[in-house]
């Protein structure tokens, strides 16, 4: 191919045409001006042999001085020959050795026709010849006259001509090229221009711009493809803004999201499918993106689902438990309590009704069903725990119908009954009043500035009969150096350490000793009530603040308790902004401890504005 760029093939092509143009002139002109050369010779030929033939028919006898004089004069050769073809007069060369010339070309046609030409080599000049002969009528000896002339002042005459024609078509080679290559270079110039913005474009820099002015059509080009960069910019932008959107809308979702293909590789992940499944691993390391979904979702049923999936092109759903890597009942038998329960939905991407690739949506349901169980919990409980005291003050009730209420001392008893069972029931419906209320979103606490003995003495109040009842002795103790007020709802704190204390007395052996110890810093309050009863195993640790639920469900019920004190402690605690926590031993003892922020998360957050409007102010 010629060339490798347009400059190149429109310089090389533009000069073939040239020279085959100015090559092809050349050649028509040399021709047409040895033609016209030619032509003038066989015209002074014909003249000067019609002026010769004049002058021999008007002398008989041919004076070859004159002759020689004329043929000098002309640069002529005279050639007089007669009926036979011999010559009997030559200008140039001895006549008398001259061959027969009837045969020569110009002579025969001569005296055939009256007159003829002929150019050949002459055998007696070897050099190219120019022939005329003319015939004469009427004269006794001559019958032939012919003159010729070299072609050698033909040649001279077209060497001249050739050197003026070359230095002129030199001239005109050279202002040709030049003004090609300058309309070559303001074609190719803007082309380049355009070449290294669409380079520019094409690495991604779509702010670069190009000013051509000329040729009209690549200025068009360059606007158009300005326009074009413009136009791919905001569509770029707006797919990127697209992109991150979805991104977002993916990461923020609490669902994990898989996509994989039909060999199951994992094409995409969010981050709750990560956290979820690839247990925590540093995704610059090991990213999931390229992962068989064999090594995520160890589940023969998971699996199957997506292969359904691509096969019918219908949603499926799978319910299976996880634990670490494991799933189903290998993950239930070696992750106990920690097993999570997923709810996994395969859903079909279709291209053209065909399933090539799937969503699997992965939903942590442990919570969910949790709180279901809980439900039914609270519900079996709350049932069993008014059952009890109903069914007892039905039967007193219908004994005293039936006349135990005529036998004083029955009568006292199932009254006594009535009044016990009704005072527990009234317990439980005051307890679950106060959770419910503690539950409320939208509750706001009345808290006021609290001295932390004002607490611990109205805690001892409340708990003393129950202490002396049983026998049992609370120590307090308070470390308060700045003696700090704290800002709390004081009611809700008593109502917490009396339920912690309460529960001590009951779970300790009668004569023990309780601890309520409080130690106030510029941060927090930190209360410990602390015993040495029973202690609390530790898988029952977790579930002691459930409603309901008792490590001992006998010794609780004797001890009159409604198994909702721990679950009221920490929804105190938390409406507080607080935290309850425990730590037991089986037979030692047990350490509640409860921390509440001593300012209060609103007070502080309103003082953090207070400041900051003042230092604003201030400024």
């Amino acid at each position: 191919m010629i060339g490798h760029t347009i400059r190149q093939r429109l310089m090389l092509l533009t000069l073939i045409v040239l020279f085959l143009t100015l090559f092809g002139g050349m050649f028509i002109a040399m021709k047409a001006f040895s033609a016209t050369l030619r032509e003038n010779v066989r015209t002074q030929l014909a003249k000067n042999a019609s002026y010769l033939k004049i002058l021999l028919n008007k002398q008989q006898i041919p004076d070859s001085a004159d002759l020689d004089a004329y043929a000098q004069a002309t640069s002529l050769r005279i050639t007089l020959v007669n009926q036979d073809g011999w010559v009997l007069y030559d200008s140039d060369f001895d006549f008398s050795a001259m061959d027969n010339h009837y045969w020569r070309t110009e002579i025969y046609e001569a005296m055939q026709k009256g007159s003829a030409f002929s150019e050949r080599k002459s055998a007696t000049q070897s050099a190219p010849v120019v022939y005329h002969a003319i015939r004469i009528d009427g004269h006794p000896d001559i019958a032939v006259l012919r003159v010729s002339m070299p072609l050698s002042q033909l040649t001279g005459y077209q060497r001249i001509y050739e050197q003026l024609l070359f230095s002129g078509l030199a001239i005109l080679v050279v202002l040709v090229v030049g003004i090609t290559a300058i309309s070559i270079n303001m074609i190719t110039k803007p082309l380049q221009k355009i070449k290294e913005t669409a380079k520019r474009y094409a690495d991604g820099d779509l702010e670069a711009r190009m000013s051509i002015q000329s040729p009209r059509e690549l200025a068009d080009l360059a606007a158009t493809m300005s326009e074009m960069s413009i136009q791919l910019k905001n569509k770029i932008a707006e797919i990127e803004s697209a992109r991150l959107q979805a991104e977002t809308i993916l990461q923020s979702i609490t669902e994990g999201i898989l996509l994989v293909d039909r060999n199951l590789v994992v094409l995409s992940a969010n981050q709750a499918a990560k956290k979820l499944l690839w247990n925590n691993r540093n995704e610059e390391e090991f990213p999931i993106e390229g992962v068989r979904l064999v090594q995520l979702i160890s589940s023969a049923s998971i699996l199957e689902a997506c292969q359904q999936t691509f096969e019918d092109g219908k949603v499926h759903e799978v319910v299976t438990a996880h634990y670490d890597h494991l799933f189903g009942e290998t993950a239930e038998l070696m992750g106990r309590s920690l097993t999570k329960t997923l709810r996994l939905i395969t859903t079909p991407v279709l291209a053209d009704s065909i399933a090539s690739q799937v969503v699997i949506t992965i939903t942590d349901t442990t919570e969910t069903k949790r709180l279901e169980q809980i439900r039914k919990d609270f519900v079996a409980n709350v049932s069993h725990e008014l059952k009890t005291p109903i069914t007892a003050i039905a039967g007193s009730a219908h004994a005293l119908i039936e006349g135990a209420k005529d036998d004083p001392q029955e009568n006292d008893r199932f009254l006594s009954i009535i009044n016990r069972q009704a005072q527990h029931m009234q317990n439980i419906v005051e307890d679950l009043l106060l959770l419910s209320s503690l539950e409320q979103q939208n509750t706001s606490l009345t808290r006021l500035w609290v001295s932390p003995r004002q607490i611990i003495d109205e805690t001892m109040q409340m708990c003393r009969y129950r202490a002396q009842e049983k026998g049992s002795i609370i120590e307090t103790s308070l470390s308060n150096l700045q003696d700090l007020p704290i800002f709390v709802n004081g009611m809700l704190i008593v109502q917490a350490l009396s339920n912690l204390i309460v529960n001590a007395i009951a779970y300790s052996d009668a004569g023990s000793t309780i601890h309520l110890d409080a130690e106030v810093d510029e941060e927090q309050v930190v209360f410990k009530v602390k015993d040495v009863g029973c202690g609390i195993p530790k898988e029952a640790q977790q579930r002691i603040f459930e409603r309901f639920y008792r490590v001992d469900a006998a010794r609780s019920r004797g001890q009159g308790g409604t198994g909702l004190g721990l679950s009221i402690v920490k929804h105190i605690a938390q409406v507080h902004q607080g935290t309850i926590t425990v730590e037991s031993e089986v037979g030692i003892g047990s350490t509640f401890t409860l921390t509440i922020p001593r300012k209060g998360s609103d007070l502080q957050s309103m003082k953090k504005r207070s400041d900051s409007l003042y230092e604003t102010k201030g400024s």
